[in-house]
């Protein structure tokens, strides 16, 4: 009888435990999901913005760092404190909350700076540099003065080839200017059928070696 009774609470106690035993194992599917999975390519624009433009979900790698899980008794969690997350995990669209439409930057350079102070804040602080600021309505561009460092993507044509376009400066393309974008799902967070069983067979585990 004191075998039965030291198996069934040797079984009570494993059966609670399973959800932090588990959870580190759904954290590395929810990882590889990220990591490996089969996503729609970033478009170009992303790509000359992202350190990592090719793969689709990472930049810097924060991201996928930040994901982790919470355990009790009874279930684990995994998630992220990225406020991004469901939109990239979920699909969406974005829209300009404040400005009439949204200000895309052209490649890594003006994102890192407009990650710092802002869209209004990198242009004024062009302004006051003497570069001349042109809204259009697909794009944000600047003419800058002679002499001034490259910002941005340079337009190439003739004009500015000429001396007396170069006396007045260098045009760039800062921004690209929508009313929406849309980010495709691109769904990391899930466990598949195999993962799925692969967890189950690892709890099995789990409980017949408490049996034993």
């Amino acid at each position: 009888m004191k075998g039965f009774l030291d198996a069934l609470h040797n079984t009570s106690k494993a059966i609670d435990g399973l959800p932090e035993t588990l959870a580190p194992f759904g954290l590395q599917c929810v990882r590889d999901n990220m990591k490996h999975g089969n996503f729609k390519p970033n478009s170009t624009l992303t790509k000359n913005t992202k350190n990592a433009g090719a793969k689709p979900l990472f930049d810097t790698g924060e991201t996928y760092a930040s994901l982790t899980y919470q355990a009790d008794a009874h279930e684990y969690r995994i998630g992220t404190n990225k406020a991004h997350a469901p939109l990239i995990n979920d699909g969406g669209i974005v829209k300009a909350k404040k400005a009439q439409k949204l200000a895309i930057p052209i490649n890594k350079q003006v994102k890192r700076r407009t990650e710092v102070f802002g869209v209004r804040k990198v242009l004024e602080g062009l302004e006051r540099q003497g570069w001349k600021i042109f809204y259009r309505p697909k794009s944000i561009m600047g003419r800058a003065p002679v002499g001034a460092k490259a910002f941005g993507q340079r337009i190439k044509t003739s004009a500015n080839k000429s001396n007396k376009a170069q006396q007045k400066g260098v045009f760039y393309v800062l921004y690209i200017r929508a009313k929406q974008i849309k980010v495709p799902k691109r769904e990391f967070m899930y466990m598949s059928d195999e993962q799925q069983k692969e967890q189950s067979q690892l709890a099995e585990e789990q409980l017949k070696a408490a049996i034993k």
